[in-house]
């Protein structure tokens, strides 16, 4: 906000959500740009200026009031991370961990602990080593103050922030670097790292960060990088093709990830307008926009799948107390949600939907509805002409689940179910919705390692061919949560929750997984390849924690989990890189659900729709 000429703050925000921004970053709490974000559900990294946080090191009362004044006083804004100072140099490096925990303390204070991630934010200065990218190691200078930093965060399970500029090792050092290698456009590998191979700076920038804390004995600490961009004027290769070039390629990788951690690489790009009162030169003109609004170049936002297409959550109804459906249906739509699954064909829920856009999964309802759709096809033409036909188009109907779970001597009515569903829909000209069926995960057995994954019944090779020779994929409820209270011995909690601190190589193919839910989705993945269907997709059709009633069901368990399904599943699994399609179980707690006590309390909402544990949506 270094201008004396930018928009109003109002008008930003406006700016953000138009182009499909979810996150932003402020370098101090201003009043103004914190009101304009209440109720957006953008959320915000806000800072902690570098000429406050020392005081707030030595006086826990001064750190509790700033969060009061600046984080209490927004119960709107959507934050993510408080990040204490940018940049930080010198001797106020002593003060970065001291005021870190005050924060975090007054955070904890205010009951927003496990909302709110305290960190901070490193120079590319104080990295010595780039390339290759698993010698990556901090300066001698930095790596006292960074040592306590890094055991900070992994203790809070927060990440590190890390400003890259793959421009400035560039103009810095041209002769030895090719500039196809700063802007994302190199036609090979440039960089051989063991098995790894690097045709960009920036991954191999996030993955030296990466082997520069394990080198100092620190491990599981995530990297975001919370500045990068390229300047469009005012020095070296600074233009605006280079400039277009760098950011829109910056926003179709950052999805994938980088070689040596194939998933979402959470970044924020420097800056959205150029800021006229920053030094000349090229610091006036890294922005996205002019002042005026304008854009700097063209340029698309988002992944190449839009994050938000990859989350939906299940609308379960096993309860006496819930909203209506057209408040349920308006609660998604008011969280950004675009997908839902329902366990049969309620038509208050599906008359809601109607132009909602919200992509659905319609379950067939249970064992019995199957069975019929298994005898004849006239029945299953019924069932669409009931079910689908009055509602489609206007509801987005995906998929059609042909049983979810389905036991026993059932499982012989999947594939018939399926066959006279597929030409029910052909027939009424609906051949756009797939037709799968939801399978328990222990449908497959030796998922350690995940290589070894291997259906455990001769009928579910049926089904993973019929889906490959529909295009379906196969829906899949695939719960760590079970897992790990089933062997809390062999498998540590950070590891089922998303939580740094564990990884796991597959001695078969040398993939790293650093949490269960990859694991597991693999593991079906490898029992797909094995039942000769390599090529039929995953989705998750259920996937939760619970939030109390039972062992490690708790509130921090839960919100750990979920907020760790969501950030992550834009980047897919190390098997298959890319979005991957999960929907969390459930909406609701349920009051009148059956078996252990933990059953009810999957919700991420309670049934008068305040949220069950702070949560965000991106």
């Amino acid at each position: 906000m270094s201008g004396n000429n930018l928009p109003p703050v109002s008008t930003a925000v406006h700016m953000l959500r138009d182009n499909g921004i979810t996150s932003v970053r402020l370098y101090a709490p201003d009043s103004a740009a914190l009101a304009a974000l209440g109720g957006t559900g953008i959320s915000v990294m806000v800072g902690v200026p570098n000429n406050v946080f020392p005081s707030l090191a030595t006086s826990a009362p001064a750190a509790a009031a700033w969060v009061g004044a600046n984080i209490n006083a927004h119960p709107a804004v959507s934050f993510r991370y408080l990040v204490v100072g940018n940049e930080v140099a010198g001797s106020d490096t002593r003060y970065l961990v001291p005021a870190m925990e005050n924060v975090r303390r007054a955070l904890a204070a205010a009951g927003l602990g496990g909302a709110i991630k305290v960190t901070t934010a490193i120079s590319q200065a104080t990295i010595a080593v780039h390339v290759p990218p698993s010698a990556g190691e901090f300066t001698n200078a930095s790596k006292p103050f960074l040592l306590p930093v890094l055991q900070f965060l992994k203790r809070t399970g927060a990440p590190l922030l890390a400003n890259l500029y793959p421009y400035f090792l560039y103009t810095s050092n041209p002769r030895n670097m090719d500039i196809s290698f700063a802007l994302f456009t190199a036609p090979a590998t440039v960089v051989q790292d063991g098995k790894y191979g690097y045709q960009n700076m920036f991954h191999a920038s996030v993955d030296a960060v990466h082997a520069a804390g394990e080198r100092l004995g620190v491990s599981g600490v995530d990297v975001v990088v919370s500045e990068t961009g390229w300047p469009s004027a005012g020095g070296k290769a600074a233009s605006v093709q280079n400039a277009r070039t760098y950011n829109q390629n910056l926003v179709n990788h950052v999805g994938k990830g980088t070689p040596r951690r194939p998933r979402k690489v959470e970044t924020y790009v420097l800056a959205m307008f150029n800021e006229n009162l920053k030094e000349n030169g090229v610091e006036q003109n890294w922005g996205l926009f002019y002042p005026n609004t304008n854009r700097v170049y063209p340029i698309t936002f988002g992944y190449p799948v839009p994050l938000a297409m990859t989350i939906g959550v299940c609308y379960g109804v096993v309860a006496n107390n819930l909203p209506p459906a057209n408040e349920v249906v308006q609660l998604y739509r008011s969280k950004g949600l675009t997908g839902m699954r329902i366990y049969f064909a309620d038509a208050k829920a599906l008359s809601a939907l109607r132009g909602s856009g919200i992509g659905l999964i319609l379950d067939v309802g249970g064992t019995d509805v199957l069975a019929s759709l298994a005898a004849n096809a006239s029945n299953a033409a019924n069932w669409v002409r009931d079910n689908v036909r009055p509602y489609y188009p206007a509801v987005n109907i995906k998929y059609i689940a042909a049983g979810n779970e389905v036991l026993g001597g059932d499982t012989q009515n999947i594939v018939p179910a399926i066959r006279n569903l597929n030409a029910a829909l052909a027939g009424a000209g609906l051949g756009a919705i797939k037709v799968s069926t939801s399978i328990r995960f222990d449908a497959v057995t030796n998922t350690f390692p995940p290589s070894n994954g291997v259906f455990a019944q001769a009928y579910m090779t049926d089904v993973a061919r019929l889906l490959a020779s529909t295009g379906a994929p196969l829906l899949a409820n695939v719960y760590p949560y079970f897992a790990y209270k089933d062997n809390p011995r062999d498998i540590q909690l950070n590891y089922a929750t998303f939580r740094p601190g564990t990884t796991v190589r597959d001695q078969n193919n040398g993939l790293t997984y650093t949490c269960l839910f990859d694991a597991m989705v693999d593991a079906l993945v490898a029992a797909l390849e094995r039942a000769g269907a390599p090529g039929v997709r995953v989705v998750v059709s259920e996937s939760g924690w619970p939030s109390a009633s039972g062992f490690a069901a708790t509130a921090d368990n839960a919100r750990a989990y979920n907020q760790g399904l969501i950030d992550h599943v834009g980047g897919g699994t190390p098997k298959r890189p890319g979005a991957l399609e999960t929907y969390i179980f459930a909406m609701f707690n349920e009051n009148f659900k059956t078996g252990q006590l933990t059953e009810k309390h999957f919700g991420l909402f309670n049934p008068d729709k305040s949220p069950a544990y702070p949560i965000q949506f991106r």
